[in-house]
């Protein structure tokens, strides 16, 4: 898996994504055929789908992790479903305590840990499944490109900081899809940080916005004034190491790594390496520790937190109405 190209987040044309432009072009159009000839599968249960626009991470499995536990703690019986991306399964799969990063995917090991986690190539097999084994609503984490699974509610999650780059479809840019035409399909935006002005200006007045935020966990160890050699393998690191940055960590090091990388024991014992000759500690993302060799595992501290909502009532209120509704017609 490899690293977002940097002239991705210019904010000015470079010579690579000018020349680039005609296969994002191909791109779009291959993408509306496949919407075209597609046939989509209705699920009995709801499916809240929860996406992006741009390729890697916005903070769409944080998102996932707290609607989960606030759909439980309201009384429902979410099971998240997944494409298990990163690992070599490709079955329908329940995620047990025995898997690996390797085997099922990052995303997937830590969803597990607030309600049952489907992984497989067939999202539409996971939905049935999940609905066999006690599942009330689905919360689907990726697939809001995916024109053959159904959505009853998708969110597009937007990190602010990270925005939508040079605002072209890859490879040119980091688009998914246009930004006019994925905001159209979206029931609900969540903005996660400060949203800057090109972005409010791309956003449509007619979905609504939730504000979000990422906070540091309560009892989560604090690395201010620390020598710190940072490391992680996800689509947009420098969320990971500003979040260490404002807590007033010494970042000695930053040391990126493809998206969803699998740490081997060389990468750990020169990442142990790098931190004895700086003095430093090393520190992760819970994302990444799930994929670091679990005999390494004592050398690595993370930083954890949790999304919050600005609104997290709205959003409850908004969620129920659909999930009671077509809870309420199944049982008809």
């Amino acid at each position: 898996m490899l690293k977002a190209p940097r002239f991705w987040y210019k904010k000015n044309d470079t010579y690579l994504s000018n020349t680039l432009y005609p296969l994002s072009l191909l791109f779009r159009l291959g993408t509306r055929l496949r919407n075209i000839i597609s046939s989509q599968r209705i699920s009995e249960l709801p499916i809240i789908c929860i996406g992006n626009i741009v390729v890697g991470g916005a903070g769409k499995t944080p998102v996932a992790l707290k609607l989960g536990s606030l759909l439980k703690q309201n009384g429902y019986k979410p099971h998240f479903v997944s494409k298990g991306y990163g690992g070599i399964e490709t079955n329908n799969t329940l995620i047990k305590e025995w898997h690996s990063a390797q085997s099922v995917g990052d995303e997937s090991l830590l969803l597990s840990e607030i309600a049952p986690t489907w992984i497989g190539k067939d999202r539409n097999k996971s939905f049935k499944l999940a609905k066999e084994n006690g599942a009330d609503c689905i919360i689907m984490d990726d697939g809001f490109q995916n024109p053959t699974i159904q959505k009853d509610f998708s969110i597009i999650v937007i990190n602010g900081e990270q925005g939508f780059g040079n605002k072209r479809v890859i490879p040119s840019g980091p688009l998914r899809e246009s930004i006019s035409r994925g905001i159209s399909r979206a029931n609900l935006i969540i903005v996660i940080g400060e949203i800057a002005d090109d972005i409010k200006r791309k956003i449509s007045n007619s979905v609504p916005l939730i504000h979000a935020k990422f906070q540091i966990s309560k009892d989560n160890k604090i690395y201010k004034n620390q020598k710190v050699t940072a490391f992680a393998g996800i689509a947009y690191p420098d969320k990971f190491y500003n979040s260490l940055d404002e807590q007033g960590a010494i970042l000695e090091k930053k040391i990126s790594y493809p998206d969803h990388h699998i740490f081997d024991e060389n990468d750990m014992l020169n990442l142990a390496e790098t931190a004895n000759i700086t003095k430093s500690i090393l520190v992760t993302t819970k994302k990444d520790y799930v994929r670091i060799p679990k005999s390494y595992r004592s050398l690595v501290s993370t930083l954890d937190g949790e999304i919050s909502f600005e609104d997290e009532g709205l959003l409850i209120e908004i969620l129920g109405n659909l999930l009671e509704n077509k809870i309420n017609n199944i049982a008809v």
